[in-house]
């Protein structure tokens, strides 16, 4: 009886590993790969090609990222860090009370469609560093891509049809770097994405890293620039 129930309980552990367990398609692998010249510059490490091979899931990848870091551990909370100097910035430029923002806020009832961009821009330069927060969505750049490329196969069918296709998608992709769409929906989603882009900037020191939240920032930093979600690549393996 007990070596039955033993079989049902690892059965359905298994089940629910193989449910938290997503496999990344070669082109989300590719992304990755791509991005990882600019993490190592942003962080100032160094990952060989013969560690990178043996990993099996990015668990293990972000595992080999913290182990580069040599310097000292220190608890001091990154992100907290980050809420606060930007609350201190917004009172400071006068665009809103610190005390009635919290990481719930809305961005949208801090950064109002009138003057956004100005607002934003005051923010950044109090900070010192790129809020990056305007961006066109996801669909539309996806819908700007499937163009260009249809285009381009329209060449060597209906050439006329497709420099038009061509001009519209160009002319469109240069449109996006003036929109004033918020890609965060709140502050929290906000601080967690300068965090990672701003790490040792917000820290102050490229002398320590908090370990136990460094695994965040991996993740937050290559889900926001290779456009995989949080929780596929959390779970993602690469075999």
């Amino acid at each position: 009886m007990k070596f039955f129930l033993y079989l049902v309980l690892k059965s359905a552990l298994t089940k629910v590993y193989q449910m938290n367990v997503n496999k990344l398609d070669r082109f989300e692998i590719e992304n990755i790969e791509d991005c990882l010249p600019l993490f190592e510059k942003t962080f100032n490490i160094q990952l060989e090609n013969t560690e990178i091979q043996k990993l099996n899931s990015f668990e293990e990848f972000c595992d080999l990222i913290v182990s580069k870091f040599k310097s000292y551990n220190n608890d001091l909370c990154t992100s907290q860090r980050a809420f606060y100097q930007f609350r201190k910035a917004l009172e400071i430029v006068n665009i809103a009370n610190s005390i009635n923002i919290t990481p719930d806020t809305d961005l949208k009832n801090v950064f109002p469609k009138k003057n956004r961009k100005k607002n934003i821009k005051k923010i950044e330069k109090q900070l010192g560093y790129k809020l990056d927060v305007l961006q066109p969505s996801q669909i539309t750049i996806n819908v700007l891509c499937f163009i260009f490329l249809l285009s381009i196969i329209g060449l060597f069918f209906f050439w006329k049809i497709a420099i038009f296709g061509l001009f519209i998608s160009v002319a469109f992709f240069y449109l996006t770097k003036f929109t004033n769409r918020l890609s965060k929906k709140t502050i929290k989603e906000l601080i967690e994405k300068t965090t990672a882009q701003n790490y040792f900037q917000i820290r102050n020191t490229q002398k320590s890293i908090n370990k136990f939240e460094f695994k965040a920032i991996i993740l937050e930093w290559f889900s926001e620039n290779t456009g995989i979600k949080k929780e596929k690549l959390k779970h993602g393996t690469f075999v």
